[in-house]
């Protein structure tokens, strides 16, 4: 069993708020080395988490630093020349969503991780989030009935600002917008909870369709990725709703901010919420009619922990990972799943993660959305 679990990151921006604070939490991991090209991003990384190793190019890391696993968190146009570069020599990868910025992009990552002797994982952390595990079992095991559908709300006020500068987020052709950042998290909900998505009818939207340049004073570029999008989603045969729908509407210039997941039974609804709570409502119990006077009756459910999580979540209550909400919390979870597997060698214990083989099944749902947009029509995937 290996003593030291060493990791690297490449990119300093959510790997400072997510995945270095988590795995600060765990015992025998040593943070060992950062790339960042920027020497003052890079040098406050290595201060916060007392990391030794700091390397303006991430090829020089990957050469000079014997790493067990390699968190990828840049943009997502860089992702391909740095996940092929740690695979290739034989480095676990954690990498970043959006997976890629295309299918066949997405298939060759796919192929080289089949080859390679490291981990190769997308970071969709949720899946790992006691709430969302307490969501599946209760789906698994018929708890809450026939599927009948699922819906996602999201609301976001992260880029409502119009003065808020131009980068590659605005950038289509870099994998930025709102379909990719966030839908590909609940297209991977999806697929987690339910099953394959056969087919979708897709509509994105830019309500603020140019932003300042940061690098020049009062001209505008234009914004070519989406802020906002509305996708309707068909589950197929390899899910547990064949035929059943899902409904996700997302927008990141809203007023306020505000997270649902509801997966819809025939005996139960259950929903998480964006504190990261559990809920459930008894189709039974509810009263008829057409009335809105009464409030609906959610009852709150506590997910049941076996006992090295139940001292994580402590763990994660004093942390700073507790006030950025459920991405942040989940991925502690992923992360303690990460070292255990590492440590002992077994990748049973990572049967539940985001394979770079789900990283493409997401990539070409998100390409079918691309294509029902411009197309105007439903789109099989």
């Amino acid at each position: 069993m290996k003593q030291k679990i060493r990791i690297g990151f490449i990119g300093s921006g959510w790997a400072q708020v997510a995945q270095a604070p988590a795995f600060s939490l765990m015992e025998d991991v040593e943070l060992a080395a950062v790339a960042s090209p920027t020497e003052r991003r890079r040098q406050k990384f290595q201060d916060r988490f007392g990391i030794p190793e700091g390397y303006a190019d991430w090829r020089e890391m990957l050469d000079e630093c014997p790493l067990d696993l390699v968190c990828v968190t840049t943009p997502t146009f860089l992702h391909d020349p740095m996940v092929t570069g740690a695979l290739e020599k034989g480095v676990g990868v954690l990498c970043e969503k959006p997976f890629a910025l295309t299918v066949e992009e997405a298939e060759r990552m796919n192929a080289l991780a089949s080859k390679s002797p490291g981990l190769s994982l997308i970071d969709h952390q949720l899946r790992f989030h006691p709430s969302v595990r307490s969501m599946k079992q209760m789906i698994d095991s018929g708890e809450i009935g026939k599927v009948y559908e699922v819906r996602a709300v999201v609301n976001l006020a992260s880029r409502n600002r119009i003065d808020m500068p131009w980068s590659w987020w605005s950038d289509a052709s870099k994998g930025g917008g709102a379909l990719r950042a966030l839908g590909s998290h609940l297209i991977d909900l999806n697929r987690f909870l339910v099953g394959e998505i056969s087919e979708v009818c897709c509509n994105l939207s830019t309500s603020i369709p140019q932003r300042p340049d940061a690098s020049t004073s009062g001209k505008s570029l234009p914004v070519t990725s989406d802020d906002s999008f509305a996708m309707f989603m068909k589950f197929g045969p390899s899910s547990v709703a064949l035929g059943a729908s899902s409904l996700m509407h997302v927008t990141t210039v809203g007023s306020y901010t505000w997270f649902s997941l509801e997966v819809v039974g025939s005996l139960k609804t259950i929903r998480l919420d964006g504190a990261g709570r559990l809920w459930e409502i008894v189709n039974s119990e509810v009263k008829g009619g057409r009335s809105l006077i009464d409030a609906p009756r959610w009852k709150q459910l506590e997910p049941m922990l076996p006992w090295d999580e139940l001292v994580l979540q402590e763990k994660i209550k004093q942390s700073s990972l507790a006030v950025h909400g459920i991405f942040a919390v989940g991925f502690a979870f992923l992360a303690h799943r990460i070292v255990k597997a590492l440590k002992s060698g077994d990748p049973v214990i990572l049967q539940d993660a985001a394979s770079f083989r789900d990283g493409l099944a997401i990539q070409k749902v998100m390409q079918a959305g691309l294509d029902s947009d411009r197309e105007k029509r439903w789109v099989k995937v």
